[in-house]
């Protein structure tokens, strides 16, 4: 056992297979904690696992029963809630909560009743929490919000009693801190709770790790020549990441560039939205443009390879809490185009260290790629600023300043 004493992540969900913005945070942030001689454990449900103890990069992980408190819930859209925004209902996880030992801050990623759990613990037994709100909280687009609450209509919700005895909508002001990952969502809450404690610790990269990958082996793989443009977006699949919107970019500038390809990773959150994708691409003719890279585990050394071979990144998503991925490029020194959209504003500058489109004009963002594509000087100032930029997102800089916190509000 370190000497520090333990510091217990509570996400919702958290599985190899679903890998996410989320996870990755913990994942590395965990280790420069144990580095630092701190015990670190994740607490989370057993949504997408049947696994109630695993070890996941040197992290143990437990999971606990969990149901979903809805009367006419659909198999299918439970399935959806587990990816996705589910507020799980798990008593195990509660009692765990109360008797395990030497706990000196428990660091919640989830909301709903599981935060309310942990609420009502840390009174119980004076030890303080805080909360990382990883975007949306305060500025999530109506449209997106829909889509997220989506497979709870049609069900009765009867946990709304369980959540309000034990003040789950109180979880933010129950805090001991508040971490923000934009500044936008930070000055809003700081607005909304003025007695709060809310700070803005951004996510980070591994830095070495992006910049490591083997570019021409990715290429000779995949049979991308030498000659030949290389777009690369790495996302989740599901219709806030807005990779339609990119393919049809991608056309309009494939007829300007013939010799050009487009490679899309990511994790398959939503099916029905991959199966549109792979219809869009049929349907345009792109079947040899386009190379589909689904499940990619996060340590597949792929994925690195991937972003140095290609010669720029976009991000279309309609909105985004962070954008790790715009750090990930950046460590690879590659020139980046996402949108002017949630925490991406705290970090990308535009053209200087990345470069903003309009999310909802394919026509805006085939200009903005053809325009880095085509002016050399604008592509090597961009990805010169970006990977200056980048050093200041190494995971042992932001894990640094987790621990300044975790040890004031434990005092």
């Amino acid at each position: 056992m370190n000497n520090k004493g333990k510091i217990l992540h509570i996400p919702r969900r958290f599985v190899k297979e679903e890998w996410g913005g989320i996870e990755t945070v913990i994942i590395e942030t965990s280790r420069e904690l144990v580095k630092a001689d701190y015990d670190v454990e994740i607490f989370t449900s057993l949504a997408l696992s049947k696994k109630k103890k695993e070890t996941i990069f040197d992290i143990p992980v437990r999971r606990f029963s969990y149901f979903y408190p809805r009367l006419g819930l659909k198999r299918n859209n439970k399935l959806l809630l587990d990816k996705r925004a589910g507020n799980v209902l798990s008593f195990t996880f509660f009692f765990s909560l109360l008797f395990t030992k030497n706990i000196k801050v428990f660091h919640l990623h989830a909301g709903g009743t599981m935060a309310g759990f942990v609420r009502l613990v840390s009174k119980l037994r004076k030890i303080p929490y805080v909360t990382s709100i990883h975007g949306g909280f305060m500025d999530l687009p109506q449209k997106q919000l829909d889509a997220m609450v989506a497979p709870m209509k049609g069900s009765l919700n009867y946990g709304k009693i369980l959540d309000y005895i034990i003040g789950s909508k109180k979880n933010i002001q129950g805090a001991d801190a508040i971490i923000c990952v934009g500044e936008k969502e930070r000055d809003l809450l700081k607005e909304k709770y003025p007695n709060q404690k809310v700070v803005y610790i951004p996510n980070g990269v591994d830095i070495e790790k992006f910049s490591s990958g083997n570019g021409a082996e990715f290429r000779e793989k995949h049979q991308i020549s030498e000659n030949e443009k290389l777009l690369l977006c790495v996302s989740g699949f599901y219709s806030q990441k807005n990779q339609l919107l990119l393919i049809d970019a991608f056309k309009k500038v494939k007829q300007e560039i013939p010799d050009m390809k487009l490679v899309l990773i990511g994790v398959v959150y939503d099916l029905q939205y991959y199966e549109e994708i792979q219809k869009k691409i049929s349907d345009k003719n792109l079947g040899d443009s386009v190379i589909l890279l689904a499940n990619i585990e996060f340590d597949d050394s792929t994925l690195f390879d991937a972003y140095s071979a290609c010669d720029l990144f976009v991000l279309p998503s309609k909105y985004e809490t962070f954008g790790i991925v715009i750090l990930e490029a950046w460590s690879a020194k590659k020139p980046v185009i996402c949108a002017k959209v949630g925490g991406l504003v705290s970090f990308v500058k535009d053209n200087e260290n990345g470069c903003f489109f309009d999310e909802n004009s394919a026509e805006d963002l085939s200009d903005k790629i053809m325009n880095i594509l085509k002016n050399k000087e604008l592509s090597k100032k961009i990805s010169q600023n970006a990977f200056k930029s980048v050093r200041n997102y190494s995971w042992q800089q932001i894990t640094k300043k987790l621990i300044e916190l975790y040890e004031e509000v434990s005092k």
